[in-house]
């Protein structure tokens, strides 16, 4: 007989196939826990929230408009258009109206477009600018619904109609309306 090869007593010899089947498991394993967290957490994103900036400019003489009342124009300044019944103006009594009601523009708002709010014509549910602190805020609600406060407008004066201004009977600068 041939010489004898030495044989290693207590070592373990590993199968590739069982490698190759044991490193599968475990991919797979982790494929499903990280399947699993993301679609929990599919509920919880949501589209963004509008963005934009929208600027005020108060004319307390009532200068231009009809009857001297006095009247802010807001303007969509900056930020990605939005369907002008997605934007809401609230007076400080609560009174509302969506932005495609009072203006003539369009179905979308974009940057530079702007309305005239005074609490007469086609913005009448609103409150009339009487005296500084009366107040307008600017609302946009997303598609789902959410509402942001983009913007928040408080008048810095009461009116200040010239003396002529046959709304003014009294010459106090304060429309009779008031």
């Amino acid at each position: 007989m041939g010489p004898s090869v030495p044989t290693r007593r207590g070592t373990r010899g590993v199968s590739k196939v069982v490698g190759v089947v044991l490193v599968t498991a475990i991919v797979v394993l982790l494929a499903a826990v990280v399947a699993t967290a993301a679609t929990g957490f599919q509920d919880r994103l949501r589209e963004p929230a509008p963005t934009g900036a929208f600027e005020q400019e108060y004319v307390s003489t009532g200068e231009g408009n009809t009857d001297y009342r006095p009247y802010v124009e807001i303007t969509h300044r900056v930020g990605r258009e939005v369907d002008a019944e997605n934007i809401v103006i609230r007076d400080q009594s609560g009174n509302s109206i969506r932005w495609d009601q009072v203006w003539t523009g369009g179905p979308v708002v974009r940057s530079s477009e702007y309305v005239h709010i005074d609490g007469f014509g086609s913005d009448s549910v609103l409150d009339p600018i009487c005296a500084a602190g009366d107040s307008y805020t600017v609302i946009v609600k997303n598609d789902e619904g959410e509402r942001v406060i983009l913007n928040e407008w408080e008048a810095s004066t009461d009116p200040q109609l010239p003396p002529d201004a046959s709304s003014d009977t009294d010459g106090d600068g304060i429309p009779d309306w008031c």
